[in-house]
């Protein structure tokens, strides 16, 4: 199964180290869509005395929303993505006063219970198979503190097993990898594991790719842990 294959996550690792600075550029397009939700996730974690911990799932080059993130001094970001490529424009990108940065496949990341205020996974989620997908909605759900929250997007087409391309934005190396339960599905799983989704909409991305556009949509949601 495509679920139990290091190939797939190795493959992904190196079309992203291959394609790191053109897709820190080509993203750019969806800075907007991140930032707002980004927002909307800020404004459920009120300033407080307290230090705030934050896990980005899939951080890129860190912006924009890392950037935006470190420069709180109220929160402690820990930034994980499988690229070393892209970790290094985000170490470039980024302070290293409150920014941890973890090099490696998201679902290798171990966490005490309770860790973090926000979880946050944005077009990283869709690149692991479904059934990781759910695993790590499980992980995810446990590393967070009562009450926090787990903001990220999933596609909002329909659902799909896996999807691959060697040449994703004109790549050489690896094959770039995706994976859905379809909107209704993803939200099923996501109720069922305890989150309270607070957030649910359909995002369509204009994607730029060989001089055309296409329309591709994303699930956008925001699932709270109960409070106790």
């Amino acid at each position: 199964m495509a679920s139990s294959s290091p190939t797939l996550k190795e493959n992904v690792r190196k079309a992203y180290d291959n394609i790191a600075v053109k897709y820190s550029e080509w993203t750019k397009s969806t800075y907007p869509t991140r930032v707002e939700y980004l927002h909307k996730l800020l404004e459920y974690l009120p300033p407080s005395p307290a230090e705030k911990s934050v896990l980005e799932l899939g951080c890129g080059s860190g912006q924009p929303c890392t950037a935006i993130l470190a420069s709180n001094p109220s929160l402690k970001v820990t930034a994980n993505d499988i690229s070393p490529a892209q970790l290094a424009l985000a170490a470039q990108n980024l302070p290293s006063t409150n920014v941890a940065l973890i090099e490696g496949d998201m679902m290798e990341l171990s966490f005490e219970d309770h860790s973090f205020d926000a979880v946050i996974g944005m077009y990283s989620v869709i690149h692991l198979p479904r059934e990781e997908q759910v695993t790590l909605s499980r992980r995810i759900y446990k590393w967070l503190k009562p009450g926090a929250f787990f903001l990220a997007n999933f596609s909002g087409g329909p659902e799909f097993e896996s999807s691959f391309d060697k040449q994703w934005l004109d790549g050489t190396d690896g094959e770039m990898f995706w994976s859905s339960w379809g909107e209704e599905r993803t939200c099923e799983v996501l109720s069922s594991i305890g989150f309270e989704l607070i957030l649910r909409e359909v995002v369509v991305d204009i994607e730029e790719e060989k001089g055309e556009g296409r329309e591709v949509p994303f699930l956008w949601v925001l699932g709270k842990k109960s409070d106790n």
